[in-house]
C-alpha cells in the first residue's frame, strides 16, 4: 500500500444517470448545464450528447444508484487537471468543471489495471487529440509503475513472460513490415485500384495470389523430386529443334519435365551414403503439395470470409473511414494524388451501392426479367453441352488423325480447338448482359462466373475422362508422359491465346470503339472471363503436376508475364466501370471457385489415378507395380517389421488409410462452414437492430432538445428577473446553439454509430 502522505482519499458518488444531467436544488427547476457551449466536455466524456432533460423522465434511472470508493494519489489529480486544463488538449481556455475531473479520474482508474496492449487500444479509441492521448498514456504508465512497485509487484516469471510477449510482438511487426515492403507490384496495384476501382483490382490481387501459390509448389517439387533426379540423370541424346517449346515432345521427352524420365530405383551415392527412395519421394511430394494447397485454400477462404462477410464494419461500408481518415505521413505529390483518387473511387462505389439497393421493380418488370434470365440460362447450358460433346469426339478421333498426319504440329489441333472454345464462348456469354440487364454489376459478374466455370470445368472433365479411361487403358507406351504433354500443350495454347487477345483483340476493339464506331467507346474490363482463365489454367497445373512436375514453374512464368500484359492492356484499351461497385467480397468468391469445383475435382482425379490405374511397365518411378498406391503399401509392410517405426504404421492405418478419419474431417469442415454462415447471418441481424436503435436514440435526443427549449422558454417567462446577468447574456447563444445542433443532427441520424457509455445494451 502507498503511504498516507502519497495518497489522497477521494470519495466519488457515481450515479447511473446520463452525464450532463444535473438536478437543481429546487425540485421544480432544471438548470441547463453549460456543456452546451463548452465543447471541451465532449472530449472528456463521450457518454451523452444531450445536456438537459427534466427530472421526471429519468426518475427510474435515479433510483438505480451505486456507490464506490476510488483511491488516487495526489499526483494523479494534478496530472489529470493538467491534461484537462491544457489549451492544446481542449482547444479552449474555459476552466474544467469538477464533473470533468471526476470523469478523467475514472478514465485513469480504468486504464491502470489493464495490460499494456489493452491500455493502448483503449487510449487509441478515445475521441482526443494526439497530444492529449500521449499525455494520458504517460499519466497511466506513471501511475501503473508506482502501483507496480507498491502493490502489484510482478514475479520473475511474470516479468519474463511479459518480455517474451513484447519481443514476440516487436518481431511480428517487423516481419509484417518486411513482407509488406517486398510485396510484389504494390505501387502498380494502388494505381489500378485508384483508376478502375476495387472490382478490377480484385483480378490482379487474385493473379498475384496464384503466383505465390505456384512459387511454393515449384520450390517443393524442385527440392524433393527434380534435384535428386538430376544427380543420376544421363545425357539427353535427342536433337533440339525449337518446336519442342510448342509441342512439348521430342527433346523434352527425356528430361525431368515428364513423369517417364524419373527412375524407379533407390538413389544412393557411395556404399555408405544415405539412400533416397524415388517412388516414395515422388508420391509423397505430390501428396504433400496437394494437402498444403487444400489447407491453404481453406485458410484463405476463412480469412477472406471473416474479413469480408463476418466483421461488422463491412456492413457500414467504411463511410467514416473514407471521409474522416487521412494518412498524414503521405507527403509526396504523386502519392497524395493517388490516395485522393483511391478515396474518391471508394466513395463512389459505396454511394452507388446504396442507391442500387433502393431500386424496386414492378411485377411486370420482374416477370420480364425472370423470362430473360431463364432464356439466357437455357441457351448457355445448351452451348456448354454442345462444346463438351464436340471436344469429346475430337479427342476420341485425335489418335487416328495423328496416325494419318505425321506433321509434328498436328498434335496442336486439340489444344487449338479447346482454346478457341474458351476464348469465343465466354464472350458470347458476356453479350447476355444486354438482355438480362442486372441492376447490380456484382450479380452480373457472379452469373458469368458460374456459366464460365461450368463450361471450362466440363471441358476439363471430358478430357480427363478420355485420358484416364481410354488412353490409360489402351496400352499406350508411357501414357503418363503422353498425358503430361497434352496438358502442357493445353496450358501453352491457352497462354498464347490470352496474349493474342490482349495485344490484338483488345487493341482492335479500342480502335473500332474510338475511331470507327465512336458510339461504342472504350470497353470495360471483363472480370469474370479473365478470372476464369486463371482458374482454368491453375486447374490444369494441379492435374498435370503428377505427370509433369515442372508445370508449376511454367505457370509461374506465364502468370508473371500476364500481369504486365494485362496491366498495359488495361491502361491503354479499357475505361473504368460505368457503374461503380464495391468488390470487397470478390476475392472470397474467386478462392471458393478455385476450391470448388476446381481443386476438389483435381483431388478426385488424382485419387482415381493413384488407386485405380496401372502404371506403365517401361517408364516412370512406379513401373512394374499393379497400382501407384502399392509403393506405399510396400513401405508400410517394411516398417511394420521394425519396432521403432510402429507408430508410423499406426498413423497410416488409423488415420491416413481410414475412411472414418476422412469422414470425420469432412464433417468438421462442414460444421465450421455452417458456423461461419450462422455467424454471418447473426451479424447481419445485429447490424440491422443497431441501425434501428441508433434511429430511435436519435429521435429520443430530438425530443429532449425540444423539451429543453420549452423548459427554457417557460422558465424565462415565469421569472425573468431571477436570472443573473451572466445567464441573461448567455440565454440567446444557448438557444441558437441548440437550434443549430438540431438542424445539423437531423440528416445523418441513420449513419451515426456512437456508443453511449450509460446504455449497456448498446
Amino acid at each position: 500500500m502507498l503511504s498516507d502522505d502519497q495518497v489522497n482519499e477521494i470519495i466519488i458518488e457515481v450515479e447511473n444517470v446520463p452525464s450532463g444531467v444535473q438536478s437543481h436544488p429546487s425540485s421544480n427547476q432544471i438548470v441547463p448545464e453549460k456543456t452546451l457551449v463548452n465543447s471541451s466536455f465532449s472530449m472528456v466524456s463521450s457518454i451523452s450528447d444531450i445536456g438537459v432533460t427534466d427530472s421526471q423522465s429519468f426518475s427510474d434511472w435515479n433510483d438505480k444508484k451505486s456507490r464506490r470508493l476510488l483511491w488516487f494519489p495526489t499526483s494523479l489529480n494534478d496530472s489529470i487537471s493538467q491534461i484537462l486544463h491544457s489549451p492544446e488538449s481542449l482547444g479552449t481556455d474555459i476552466p474544467c468543471t469538477s464533473h470533468e475531473n471526476m470523469q478523467g479520474q475514472k478514465l485513469i482508474a480504468s486504464l491502470i489495471p489493464m495490460t499494456s496492449r489493452d491500455r493502448i487500444k483503449a487510449i487509441r479509441s478515445q475521441p482526443r487529440t494526439m497530444e492529449e492521448k500521449r499525455n494520458l498514456r504517460k499519466v497511466a504508465d506513471r501511475e501503473k509503475s508506482k502501483l507496480s512497485h507498491g502493490i502489484f509487484e510482478l514475479s520473475c516469471c511474470a516479468q519474463c513472460l511479459n518480455s517474451i510477449s513484447l519481443a514476440y510482438r516487436r518481431s511480428k511487426n517487423s516481419l509484417s513490415e518486411l513482407l509488406s515492403s517486398v510485396s510484389l507490384w504494390q505501387k502498380t496495384l494502388k494505381v489500378i485500384g485508384g483508376k478502375f476501382g476495387t472490382s478490377v483490382l480484385s483480378y490482379f490481387n487474385f493473379l498475384r495470389w496464384l503466383l505465390k501459390f505456384n512459387i511454393f509448389s515449384f520450390i517443393v517439387t524442385f527440392s524433393f523430386i527434380i534435384i535428386p533426379q538430376f544427380t543420376i540423370a544421363e545425357k539427353n541424346t535427342l536433337p533440339f529443334t525449337g518446336l519442342e517449346f510448342f509441342t512439348g515432345a521430342g527433346y523434352f521427352r527425356d528430361t525431368v519435365m515428364y513423369y517417364g524420365f524419373y527412375t524407379n530405383s533407390t538413389i544412393q551415392h557411395g556404399k555408405g551414403g544415405a539412400s533416397y527412395n524415388m517412388q516414395l519421394a515422388y508420391i509423397f511430394t505430390i501428396g504433400v503439395c496437394l494437402i498444403i494447397c487444400f489447407f491453404s485454400l481453406l485458410f484463405s477462404m476463412a480469412r477472406y470470409f471473416r474479413n469480408n462477410f463476418i466483421n461488422p464494419h463491412i456492413y457500414s461500408r467504411g463511410i467514416a473511414k473514407l471521409i474522416f481518415c487521412w494518412d498524414f505521413t503521405v507527403t509526396h505529390e504523386k502519392a497524395v494524388k493517388l490516395k485522393q483518387k483511391n478515396l474518391s473511387t471508394e466513395i463512389r462505389e459505396n454511394l452507388s451501392e446504396i442507391r442500387q439497393e433502393n431500386v424496386k421493380l414492378t411485377l411486370n418488370q420482374q416477370l420480364i426479367r425472370f423470362s430473360a434470365h431463364l432464356a439466357a440460362w437455357v441457351v448457355s447450358t445448351g452451348v456448354a453441352i454442345a462444346c463438351c460433346v464436340a471436344v469429346y469426339y475430337l479427342a476420341d478421333n485425335n489418335s487416328q488423325f495423328l496416325q494419318s498426319h505425321r506433321n509434328p504440329g498436328a498434335v496442336l489441333l486439340l489444344p487449338f480447338v479447346v482454346s478457341c472454345i474458351n476464348l469465343a464462348v465466354p464472350r458470347f456469354y458476356s453479350m447476355f448482359g444486354l438482355v438480362e440487364r442486372y441492376e447490380m454489376p456484382r450479380h452480373e459478374v457472379y452469373i458469368l462466373l458460374i456459366r464460365n466455370i461450368f463450361l471450362k470445368i466440363s471441358i476439363i472433365g471430358i478430357l480427363c475422362y478420355y485420358w484416364l479411361n481410354i488412353v490409360a487403358l489402351a496400352g499406350e507406351e508411357c501414357w503418363e508422359t503422353f498425358i503430361g504433354q497434352e496438358i502442357y500443350r493445353l496450358l501453352l495454347m491457352d497462354f498464347v491465346f490470352s496474349l493474342a487477345d490482349s495485344f490484338l483483340g483488345e487493341f482492335l476493339r479500342r480502335i473500332i470503339g474510338t475511331r470507327v464506331f465512336t458510339s461504342l467507346g472504350l470497353q470495360e474490363f471483363d472480370i469474370a472471363r479473365n478470372v476464369l482463365e486463371l482458374i482454368y489454367a491453375q486447374t490444369l497445373v494441379w492435374i498435370g503436376t503428377f505427370f509433369c512436375p515442372l508445370l508449376p514453374f511454367i505457370q509461374m512464368i506465364t502468370l508473371f508475364i500476364m500481369f504486365y500484359v494485362k496491366n498495359i492492356s488495361l491502361m491503354m484499351n479499357f475505361q473504368p466501370p460505368s457503374k461503380a461497385w464495391r468488390a470487397s467480397q470478390m476475392m472470397t468468391v474467386f478462392i471458393f471457385l478455385l476450391f470448388f469445383p476446381s481443386f476438389t475435382g483435381v483431388l478426385c482425379i488424382q485419387a482415381i489415378t493413384i488407386w485405380r490405374l496401372k502404371p506403365s511397365a517401361d517408364c516412370g518411378p512406379f513401373q512394374g507395380l499393379p497400382f501407384f498406391i502399392h509403393a506405399i503399401y510396400s513401405w508400410i509392410d517394411t516398417l511394420s517389421k521394425r519396432p521403432s517405426y510402429l507408430w508410423v504404421v499406426w498413423i497410416y492405418r488409423n488415420l491416413i488409410g481410414s475412411v472414418h478419419f476422412f469422414f470425420i474431417l469432412t464433417l468438421i469442415v462442414l460444421i465450421i462452414t455452417y458456423l461461419y454462415w450462422q455467424i454471418t447471418e447473426g451479424r447481419k441481424i445485429m447490424i440491422r437492430l443497431l441501425h434501428e436503435q441508433i434511429i430511435n436514440e436519435g429521435k429520443d435526443k430530438m425530443f429532449l432538445i425540444e423539451k429543453l427549449i420549452k423548459l427554457q422558454e417557460m422558465e424565462k417567462r415565469a421569472n425573468p428577473s431571477s436570472l443573473p446577468p451572466e445567464r441573461r447574456n448567455m440565454e440567446q447563444p444557448v438557444s441558437l446553439h441548440v437550434r443549430e445542433y438540431d438542424a445539423a443532427r437531423a440528416p445523418d441520424l441513420r449513419f451515426r454509430r456512437s456508443v453511449q457509455e450509460d446504455n449497456p445494451r448498446a
